[in-house]
């Protein structure tokens, strides 16, 4: 074997070393001060779903919290041009590597995006899609549902108040 690529392969084995002591390190950091990391560490790219592996390593192996859920259904919705089912959200997250922490996934990102009403749209039959994407009819519609339910919702929060009172 040539020398100088010898002595390549020798190099290459110390830095990929080094480089699985500093991930190791950057992973137990993160998980002893996960709230800190997150706020100060930048991201390499706009995309959580498009980006580099390692850098958004750690929202991979992370408890995501709603905001980063509601940013990763903007993007699959997106990418997807269409309404998407929260269902179909779910696989696409989950595709990309992400765990979501729910024993009814569809439901939990269902209620998120349903909090987030300035963002996001639900058409009924087809599912959720950004609000800039929806049309006007859609929106109103999309307002009409959640007023009915809003009309609903008191009694279910006043028998919750029952239970902790």
């Amino acid at each position: 074997m040539d020398r100088a690529y010898s002595n390549a392969l020798k190099i290459k084995e110390k830095l990929e070393t080094e480089l699985a002591r500093v991930n190791s390190f950057l992973k137990m950091y993160r998980d002893f001060s996960a709230s800190e990391v997150e706020k100060n560490e930048p991201r390499t790219s706009d995309s959580l779903l498009g980006s580099d592996k390692e850098s958004v390593n750690h929202l991979h192996n992370s408890r995501l919290r709603p905001p980063e859920i509601a940013d990763l259904a903007e993007e699959v919705i997106r990418k997807a041009g269409r309404p998407l089912t929260r269902a179909e959200i779910v696989g696409r997250i989950e595709s990309a590597g992400y765990e979501l922490h729910s024993e009814d996934k569809p439901r939990y990102v269902g209620t998120i995006l349903w909090r987030q009403k300035e963002r996001f749209t639900n058409i009924a039959g087809q599912g959720y899609v950004l609000a800039d994407m929806a049309t006007d009819s859609q929106n109103i519609g999309d307002l009409i549902e959640r007023a009915l339910a809003d009309d609903k919702e008191p009694e279910h929060h006043e028998a919750e108040e029952d239970i902790f009172d």
